[in-house]
């Protein structure tokens, strides 16, 4: 009987626990932090992509590189491409370029890293990891041509699967 009435209570407050992470996780995830941008100022960016942000830099830094700085015009690109692959359901660049030139970004160069992941393959760690694990993708976080960083996240459902988050992340170097 006793043992009954552990098992029980812990499986309560198991259930408790994984309720208040499911009603915090939307929360944390929306949650803005402002960075400071190319220019000195200040932008928000929620906490997906703040620390997608900082993974970027970590790496860069640590291969001697200098950090990438957030540009305003490069985030909101990425951020509108995330959006869009949500809201009409695919995933794939589009045209890069015309994007950009729209959000008034003027590039000398300029790549784009993308990728989407739901459930414990939507953190910032595991879709970098995957950009890590890629040569190409690998080759535009660490190019040294690229100063510039725009990170924009969008969840939402994609392909039948719901809280899905896509991930665009626009590297620049401007004429």
């Amino acid at each position: 009987m006793r043992y009954a009435t552990v098992v029980f209570a812990a499986a309560v407050v198991a259930t408790v626990a994984a309720l208040s992470v499911s009603a915090l996780e939307p929360k944390e995830a929306e949650a803005a932090s402002a960075v400071r941008v190319c220019g000195g100022e200040k932008i928000k960016l929620n906490a997906k992509e703040e620390r997608t942000l900082r993974l970027h830099n970590k790496a860069r830094k640590s291969r001697g590189l200098r950090p990438l700085c957030v540009h305003p015009k490069l985030t909101k690109a990425a951020h509108a491409h995330s959006v869009d692959m949500i809201r009409k359901d695919y995933f794939s660049h589009g045209n890069t370029k015309r994007r950009l030139k729209r959000y008034g970004y003027k590039w000398r160069t300029y790549s784009e890293n993308i990728s989407w992941g739901f459930g414990s393959r939507d953190s910032p760690a595991a879709i970098f990891k995957g950009w890590m694990d890629s040569h190409a993708h690998r080759s535009n976080l660490l190019a040294k041509k690229f100063r510039e960083v725009g990170i924009g996240t969008a969840t939402g459902t994609y392909n039948g699967i719901n809280r899905v988050t896509m991930y665009t992340v626009d590297f620049g170097m401007r004429r």
